[in-house]
């Protein structure tokens, strides 16, 4: 698979428009979007952080 790296800028609109990409017309393609100043939102909390975990006999035969 052939990577093409292009930077660019989203829009006020929240939308990003790519051209002139080095592919034939039809060509299926794979979208990876990356926030390359860290400034984006941060990833979704994991909602288990924090909480307690207890295992009452983790060791116990369950046969």
């Amino acid at each position: 698979m052939e990577a093409v790296r292009i930077e660019t800028t989203i829009q006020p609109n929240g939308c990003v428009t790519l051209n002139d990409l080095p592919f034939e017309d039809g060509t299926q393609v794979e979208i990876i979007v990356l926030d390359t100043n860290g400034k984006g939102k941060p990833p979704t909390v994991n909602p288990l952080k924090g909480t307690l975990l207890k295992y009452e006999d983790p060791f116990e035969d369950s046969c």
